[in-house]
C-alpha cells in the first residue's frame, strides 16, 4: 500500500486510543495495586520496613513505576521493535514535566508566590541534573553499553537511598530544617467520625498516575452529616502540630472544610455521580466536577452499618447517584456503559468517551477479574494484579509505537523520533498534567513540582536505564544503538529547561515560583515545539548537531 495522508491522520485517532488505554490501565490497575503495596509497608510492626510506606520513599521506588510506566514500557518495547519513538518519548515527556508540569502547577496555584521545600527541591535538582550529565556522556557515542546502563540503574538506587535518608539527615542538620509557619496543621492519622449517625474511615482517592501514585492520602475519618443541601464534613479531631514537610513530596489529603479542596466544604449531590457498594462494610462515592474525578472510599464496622449509610445517602441524593454493587468481570463494563449510554445526566463527550473506554474495559476485566485489587476481597494478590497491569502496559505501549511506524509510513515528513518526543510524550504525560493542576488548585502546587522532578529522576535513571539492562542482558552485553535524531538536542533542552527552573527559584524570594515564571515555562514549551517541527519539515537547520 502506498502512503497515503489521509490513512496517516487517522492512525493519529488510533494513537489517541493507545494513550487512553495506557492511562486506563494505570488508573484502574497498576496504580491501585502500588497503593495496596505502599499501604502493607504502612502497616507493617518493622519501623525500617513502614518507612518504605511513606510518601516520598514509596514515591521514589515502587510508586515511579506507576508515574513512569508508560514510558518505561514503550522503551522496552522499541528496544526489540527497532523504533526509535522509545527514547524520544522518555526524553520528551522529561521537557514536558518540567515546563508544562511545573508551569501549570504554578499558574494554577491559588496562594503566589508558592513556596518550595528547600531540602527535597535541591536534592531532586542535584540528582535530575547527575542524570542529564551521564545520559549526555553516555550518548556521546550513540550507544549504550552494559557498564553505562547499570551505571544509571545504580543511580536510581543511590537516589532511593537519598530520598530514604533525606529525613534523618535533616533532622540533624538543625538548618536545614523547614522553618514552622503560623496555623501550618497536618490531620492526624487516626480520627474519630459519624457519617449519618455511623462511624466511618475515609480515605479520598484522586485519580490521576502522579497524583494517586506520588500523592497517597492516608486513611482519615471525618464527621459528615448530610442534608437536603449536600454532605457537611467536619473533622472531629482538633488540628494537629504540622510535621516535617521533608518526609513526603506532598498528600492530596482530605480537606472538606477548607475552600481550596477538590470538592469543597459541602460534598454537593449534584457532584456525586456513582455510589458503589464493596464488601467488607466499604463503599466508594464517586465526585465528578468540570474534569476533576475523585473517590471516596468510606469504610463502616460492618454491613449492617453500611446499609444504614447507604440508606441515608439515597434518601438524601433523592436517587441521582447510580447506586450498584462492584462487578470485576466483563459484565461490570457493560453494565457502567449502559448506564452512561441511557443517563441523561450525561453529556454527549462522555457517551462518546464510554465507547473506547468499553473496548478497553472488556480487555482488561475478561483477563485481570480474579486479581483485581479493588475488590476488597482481593487485595492480598496486588502482585499479580500489578504483572496484569505491565502485561496490558506492555501491550498498548507496543501497539503505540507500531501505530507511530504506520503514521510515519503515511507521512514520512514526520520522522518516529519526532512522534516519540512530541506526539508520544505528550499523550503519555497529558493525565499526569492534569492530576497535578488539581493537586495545584487544592493549594498543593510543591506536591506537584516536587513530584514532576522526581518523576523526571527516575524517568532516566528508571525508564531508560532499566530496560536497557533487560535488553544489553538478553543480547550478549553488546551495546546498544540509539541513533535516534534529535535526541541529542533533547538532552540539551532537559538541561536548560531544568536551569531555567532553578533560576527562578534562586530569584528574590528564594525557593519560590510566581504565575510569570510559570507562564514562561508554559511559554518556553510552545517555543520548543515550534523549533522540533521546524527542524523536521526543514524550515531551519538543527541548533544542535
Amino acid at each position: 500500500m502506498e502512503p497515503n495522508m489521509g490513512v496517516g491522520l487517522l492512525w493519529f485517532v488510533l494513537i489517541a486510543f493507545m494513550f487512553f488505554a495506557q492511562h486506563h490501565v494505570c488508573d484502574a490497575y497498576f496504580v491501585p495495586a502500588i497503593n495496596v503495596f505502599v499501604e502493607k509497608m504502612r502497616k507493617s510492626k518493622n519501623k525500617y520496613v513502614q518507612r518504605w510506606g511513606e510518601e516520598a520513599v514509596a514515591g521514589a521506588t515502587i510508586c515511579a513505576l506507576g508515574c513512569n510506566g508508560p514510558e518505561l514500557f514503550t522503551n522496552l518495547i522499541s528496544l526489540y521493535t527497532g523504533s526509535d519513538a522509545g527514547i524520544g518519548v522518555v526524553v520528551g515527556s522529561e521537557i514536558f514535566n518540567v515546563l508544562i508540569i511545573v508551569g501549570g502547577a504554578t499558574i494554577a496555584a491559588p496562594v503566589v508566590p508558592l513556596q518550595l521545600e528547600r531540602v527535597p527541591f535541591a536534592r531532586d535538582v542535584l540528582f535530575y541534573a547527575l542524570s542529564i550529565v551521564l545520559l549526555y556522556v553516555f550518548l556521546l557515542d550513540k550507544a549504550i553499553s552494559w557498564n553505562e546502563c547499570t551505571t544509571l540503574l545504580g543511580a536510581a538506587a543511590i537516589y532511593v537511598l537519598a530520598v530514604y535518608f533525606t529525613t534523618d539527615i535533616v533532622n540533624c542538620c538543625p538548618y536545614l530544617r523547614p522553618a514552622e509557619r503560623k496555623g501550618d496543621v497536618v490531620q492526624s492519622d487516626s480520627q474519630t467520625a459519624k457519617m449519618h449517625g455511623v462511624v466511618v474511615e475515609v480515605e479520598e482517592i484522586v485519580h490521576g498516575r502522579m497524583a494517586d501514585a506520588r500523592g497517597m492520602a492516608a486513611a482519615t475519618t471525618w464527621s459528615m452529616d448530610a442534608t437536603a443541601h449536600g454532605i457537611y464534613a467536619e473533622s472531629m479531631s482538633g488540628p494537629t502540630p504540622k510535621r516535617s514537610s521533608t518526609r513526603a513530596h506532598g498528600s492530596i489529603g482530605l480537606q472538606f472544610d477548607k475552600p481550596d479542596s477538590m470538592l469543597g466544604p459541602v460534598l454537593k449531590y449534584k457532584d456525586l455521580k456513582e455510589v458503589v457498594v464493596m464488601d467488607m462494610g466499604v463503599i466508594y462515592l464517586e465526585f465528578y466536577h468540570d474534569l476533576r474525578h475523585s473517590t471516596l472510599k468510606i469504610t463502616a464496622s460492618d454491613a449492617e452499618k453500611r446499609d444504614l449509610l447507604l440508606e441515608n445517602i439515597e434518601k438524601y441524593s433523592l436517587g441521582r447517584p447510580w447506586v450498584h454493587g462492584y462487578t470485576s468481570g466483563p459484565m461490570g463494563a457493560i453494565r457502567h456503559a449502559r448506564h452512561v449510554c441511557g443517563s441523561p445526566d450525561e453529556n454527549l463527550l462522555t457517551k462518546i468517551l464510554v465507547v473506547p473506554e468499553l473496548v478497553i474495559d472488556l480487555l482488561l476485566k475478561s483477563t485481570l477479574w480474579a486479581v483485581d485489587v479493588k475488590d476488597i476481597k482481593k487485595e492480598a494478590r496486588w502482585p499479580l494484579c500489578f504483572m496484569g497491569a505491565m502485561f496490558w502496559l506492555a501491550l498498548f505501549s507496543w501497539g503505540m509505537l507500531e501505530i507511530a511506524e504506520q503514521i510515519h509510513y503515511n507521512i514520512p515528513a514526520l520522522p518516529d523520533a519526532f512522534l516519540g518526543i512530541t506526539v508520544c510524550a505528550i499523550g503519555t504525560s497529558f493525565p499526569n498534567a492534569v492530576a497535578s493542576i488539581l493537586m495545584s488548585q487544592q493549594n498543593k502546587p510543591g506536591a506537584a513540582i516536587a513530584n514532576a522532578l522526581g518523576s523526571n529522576v527516575q524517568n532516566v535513571f528508571l525508564a531508560m536505564a532499566l530496560p536497557w539492562v533487560i535488553y544489553s542482558a538478553q543480547t550478549d552485553f553488546k551495546p546498544i544503538n540509539q541513533n535516534a535524531a534529535g535526541i541529542t538536542e533533547g538532552v540539551f533542552w532537559m538541561m536548560g529547561t531544568l536551569v531555567l527552573v532553578v533560576f527562578f527559584a534562586l530569584l528574590p524570594g528564594t525557593c519560590t515560583l510566581n504565575k510569570c515564571n510559570g507562564l514562561f515555562l508554559m511559554m518556553v514549551y510552545v517555543v520548543y515545539l515550534v523549533l522540533c517541527s521546524g527542524e523536521t519539515f526543514g524550515w531551519w537547520p538543527s541548533l544542535i548537531t
